[in-house]
Formats: structure tokens, C-alpha cells, sequence
């Protein structure tokens, strides 16, 4: 969660898009209407004066222009601009940020051709407006050099300051369309030079554009456009500690359909398994984590070029979550209380409202390495489908309704049926949650796969007939009912052996004491069912899901007859 916080801050922030685009767009408008205004006198000399000067003026001095040719036929109203390039100037960005008035990011736009075809031009001589049918901006290199210098203005500048910056001098600026297509973004740092994120395959069509202080206000405009249409064949960029990769494939927006679709969206490690523990300093999770088919389903278009997500419905039509740790590390001393996957929802800094959030065809797998054994057991969920109701961190919703309920089925170990129920209490200030859950019948010598590395342990009979749990958990501990039946169990615990390192044997003797103490069945011939009420405290180090399942096991460990 860190991870994706710390990079939606240097990368995500769409009001910034949306103004780092009205400003190439302005550029591009400027170009025509000093195209136009000066051709009429046949010199080619002003033109490229007056446009540079328009540039300049525009930017403060910041940004200078070139292009090699400039063509305008005035009966059949068409421009073409070829190879604009615009660069910023590195003295002035220097006075600039010495005067402390530097922008927050910079560009560079290279574009080979850029077409404008209809336009009306005695409208614009007399009348101070661009009116025409299409503007065409083809291969566009765009890279967004962020400074970290001065005010982040891409957060304060509001739609209406935006379209008095495109005017300028006009009045109004009117298009039936504008498409960019098949456009480069890459971002990166200015201090370091080091690139951040990189996005390839944009294209952007704008249908019944307008430009003017009317369709500022109009909030059926997006872009001040009536329809808008979105697409983006990859999003990528790498984390800070160089540890996992991040892509975003086959994005859509739709504001006509208010949808928003993404094909797939990756985060991969950089390394492998044994590569990435010795990379880090004490024991942490390894992810390795896809998503596919993901849609959102009447979108707030206007709130999301506004930096919030405001939806009806969130599908992600299939998810695989791979977690891997190695034991045998240090642990990290971070005291978790207030960091449950609940409580750290507000900490994200893009606010969303969606009603109901479906995961299908979802498959989990930790995987851990043990300290003692040195071998890995997996416990994998299979065919997993989740339903999340009342996903959002928006304060003005959780006043009214603050509890956030998930219902997930699954196949444990693709063997029986788990069913597990969570509800969460948003914003609680001990981070309080519920629990219940039903795991179906299943042969437990199955689970040698995991009991011989991770406990280490080898079941050599028994049948589980069901699990039930009703667990209430809060910062410091959990509190419950577990309900665990089976029968004819027996286990043989394992130890080191001694003269062949990696393998283990039979701990004969504790063996022999463990099947004295446990009882082979529950409910037994004589006595009926035992249900434990089971209590953990907390080890605040430690995560939601270790305080769920370390309260399971104790319930189930009681159950059987074992109390320490």
C-alpha cells in the first residue's frame, strides 16, 4: 500500500495531466491564430516572429518554439504545422527558481505534423475566434520534466484561470474535433534525470470543443469537450528501491458510456525469490500481483479529470495475488496499530466512492520459507470471487454509512469450499473488524504439503469434516468462536536429522506424547462437540491476516487438546 501511495504521488496526479494537456493545446492554438492573423499579409518572417514572440510571452519567457515549415491555404481553411518542436530555457528556469516563482514540472514536445483543417478565417481577422471542423496532432513526443521547485501549480489552477490562459486575445475557440494520436509521454526527474513514468500508444479525440468562459461552466464538458475518447496502449514505471515493476495495458476512457477499461495492470518483481531476500535488510513479503479484464461502470467523468473516482461498479474479471517470505530474516521492529488494510484506505490520497467493488476468477498464494526446515509450504486459494460493498475513504459518505462489507467463496488448496464474510468499520479509531467463515470437508493427510515444511509436521490419518469461525478483532487482539470437527487424527512430528543437513526425520518421542495428548476426534463417541473460545493478543508487528489466522489456529490447537 506504501508502494502505490508513494508512486501516485510522483505519478498520478490527473489534474496535472489535464493542465500539462490545455497547455500543449494552448501552444498548438496559439500556433494557428498567429498563422492565420499574420498570412494574410504574406510575410513568412512575421509569422515565425510573431509566434515565437506569442510563445515566449505565454511562458514568461520560459519556453522557445521552432518548426521547419508553415502552410496555409485560406480558401480551403487549412493549416499544417511540421517538426513544431518547443524546449524550455535552462537559464531562465535557473532565474526563475532562484526567484522562488519556478514552475512544478516542464515540457519538451517534439511533433512531426500537426493539421488543422475548416477553419473559418474571417472569423478569426474580425471576430477574434478559431472556428473550424478538425485539428490532427500525429506521433507527439511529450516528456514532463518534474523540478520539485516552487508552488505546485498544476493544483492550483482552476478550469477557469485554464481556458483565459488558451484565449489569450480570442474570444472563443470552437473545433467539431481535435484527435491526437499515437502519442509518447515520459516523465522524469529534473534533479536526478531519472526517468519515472513512461506512457506509449496515447491517443485522444475531443468531439464539440469549446473554448470559452460558457463551456467553462458547462459540467456536461470534460476537457471542454462533449465527448471524450481515451486510450493508452501501456502505462509503466519502477518502484524508488528498484524492487518491483509496475504496467498499466489496453486503457479506455469513454465519457459518452462514462467508462473507464483497462486490459491488465502488473506489479512484478525485479528479481527472483532468493535474489530479492538478500536485497532487503529484514523479512518482508515479496508480491507479485495481475489483474485483468478491470472496468469501472458509470464513471464521474469531470470528478476523475479532478482527481477523484466517483462509480457505481469496479469488475476485475480475473486477479492473481502471489506472496512469498523467507523466515529466516530478520524481522523489521514497526509498530503496526492504526495500519490495517481499513484504516490505511484514508492514507490514500486520491478520494473514491465506489458502491460495490468484484473480484472473479481471483487465485492467492503465500508462500513461506521456513527458518527451521529451510523448505517452502504453499496455501493457495483457488476460484476466488470477492464482493466489496461501500468501498470508498470519502469522509462525507463514511458520516453516513461507515461500514464496508467483503464477501469472498474460494476452494482452499483446491479442495474444499472456504466461504469467509469481513466487515469492516471504517475510520474506527481501534480499527475494530468481524470475521466468520466455513471451510468444507477434506482429507487432512492432503495438507501434508504444508504441514511438513511449516509446522514441521506430517499428518498420517484423519478426515476434517468442517471448520467454523465468528471472530471480533481490534488493534490489540481478537476474540471468538471456533468451531473445528473431525476425526481419527494423527499426526508424527519432525526434527532435524542430524547426519543429512535439509532433511528431517521423526521426532520419536514427541511424537509419541503429542498423539497421547491430542484427541482423535471431535465430537467424540462419548462427548458432544467442543467449540473453543478462542482470544489472541495482537503482535502489533504483525498484520490483519497473521492476528485472523494466529486466532484459527489457536481455536483449532485447544480443540485437539493442545494448550501450549
Amino acid at each position: 500500500m506504501q508502494a502505490i501511495k508513494t508512486r501516485y504521488k510522483k505519478v498520478t496526479s490527473t489534474r496535472k495531466g489535464r493542465v500539462i494537456f490545455l497547455s500543449v493545446i494552448s501552444l498548438i492554438f496559439v500556433a494557428i491564430a498567429g498563422g492565420i492573423w499574420y498570412w494574410n499579409a504574406n510575410k513568412q518572417g512575421i509569422i515565425r516572429d510573431q509566434l515565437e514572440s506569442a510563445i515566449r510571452e505565454k511562458s514568461a519567457g520560459l519556453y522557445r518554439v521552432k518548426y521547419n515549415d508553415l502552410r496555409l491555404d485560406e480558401v480551403a481553411g487549412f493549416l499544417s504545422v511540421s517538426n513544431m518542436t518547443l524546449r524550455y530555457d535552462s537559464v531562465m528556469f535557473q532565474r526563475m527558481k532562484k526567484n522562488k516563482n519556478a514552475p512544478s514540472f516542464l515540457i519538451s514536445l517534439t511533433i512531426p505534423t500537426i493539421t488543422v483543417e475548416g477553419v473559418k478565417t474571417t472569423r478569426a481577422l474580425i471576430d477574434d475566434e478559431i472556428v473550424g471542423r478538425k485539428v490532427e496532432i500525429l506521433n507527439a513526443e511529450i516528456e514532463i520534466i518534474y523540478t520539485n521547485a516552487g508552488k505546485d501549480s498544476a493544483r492550483n489552477a482552476p478550469t477557469k484561470d485554464v481556458y483565459e490562459q488558451i484565449l489569450g486575445n480570442l474570444d472563443l475557440i470552437t473545433m467539431d474535433t481535435v484527435n491526437i494520436i499515437n502519442a509518447r509521454i515520459t516523465t522524469r526527474n529534473f534533479d536526478n534525470g531519472k526517468p519515472v513514468v513512461s506512457f506509449t500508444g496515447v491517443s485522444l479525440s475531443l468531439h464539440d470543443l469549446q473554448v470559452d468562459s460558457l463551456a467553462s461552466l458547462d459540467e456536461t464538458r470534460n476537457l471542454f469537450s462533449k465527448a471524450l475518447y481515451l486510450d493508452c496502449n501501456e502505462v509503466k514505471w519502477t518502484a524508488d528501491n528498484n524492487l518491483y515493476r509496475y504496467t498499466f495495458s489496453g486503457l479506455a476512457v469513454n465519457s459518452v458510456t462514462r467508462q473507464l477499461k483497462i486490459s491488465a495492470f502488473s506489479m512484478t518483481p525485479t528479481m527472483g525469490e532468493e535474489q530479492f531476500v538478500k536485497a532487503i535488510p529484514t523479512q518482508d513479503d515479496r508480491f507479485d500481483f495481475d489483474f485483468k479484464n478491470i472496468s469501472i461502470a458509470n464513471l464521474d467523468i469531470s470528478e476523475f479529470f479532478d482527481e477523484r473516482i466517483f462509480a457505481d461498479e469496479l469488475n476485475i474479471g480475473s486477479a492473481s495475488f502471489k506472496i512469498y517470505r523467507d523466515l529466516a530474516r530478520p524481522r523489521d521492529k514497526k509498530n503496526r496499530v492504526g495500519r490495517f488494510p481499513h484504516q490505511v484506505i484514508d492514507d490514500i490520497p486520491l478520494p473514491f466512492n465506489i458502491r460495490r467493488m468484484k473480484v472473479s476468477n481471483g487465485f492467492v498464494e503465500y508462500k513461506e520459507r521456513n527458518h527451521i526446515t529451510r523448505k517452502s509450504g504453499k496455501v493457495q486459494f483457488h476460484d476466488i470471487h470477492a464482493t466489496f460493498s461501500n468501498f470508498t475513504n470519502m469522509k462525507t459518505v463514511l458520516g453516513k454509512n461507515n461500514i464496508m462489507n467483503v464477501k469472498v467463496t474460494s476452494r482452499f488448496m483446491d479442495m474444499a469450499p472456504l466461504n469467509v464474510d469481513w466487515t469492516f468499520y471504517l475510520l474506527d479509531a481501534k480499527g475494530k473488524f468481524k470475521v466468520k467463515g466455513t471451510l468444507g470437508k477434506i482429507d487432512a493427510t492432503k495438507l501434508n504439503s504444508l504441514t511438513e515444511p511449516m509446522g514441521p509436521a506430517t499428518i498420517k490419518e484423519g478426515m476434517i469434516n468442517s471448520l467454523a469461525f465468528n471472530l471480533s478483532g481490534h488493534d490489540y487482539g481478537m476474540d471468538g468462536t471456533v468451531d473445528f470437527r473431525y476425526e481419527d487424527l494423527k499426526v508424527t512430528l519432525l526434527e532435524k536429522d542430524d547426519d543429512e543437513p535439509g532433511k528431517m526425520e521423526k521426532a520419536r518421542t514427541m511424537s509419541l506424547l503429542a498423539n497421547f495428548i491430542i484427541k482423535n476426534d471431535n465430537p467424540s463417541r462419548k462427548d458432544s462437540p467442543r467449540i473453543v473460545q478462542a482470544h489472541f493478543n495482537r503482535d502489533t508487528n504483525r498484520s490483519v491476516f497473521h492476528l485472523t489466522w494466529k486466532t484459527i489456529f489457536r481455536g483449532v490447537r485447544e480443540t485437539v487438546g493442545i494448550k501450549k
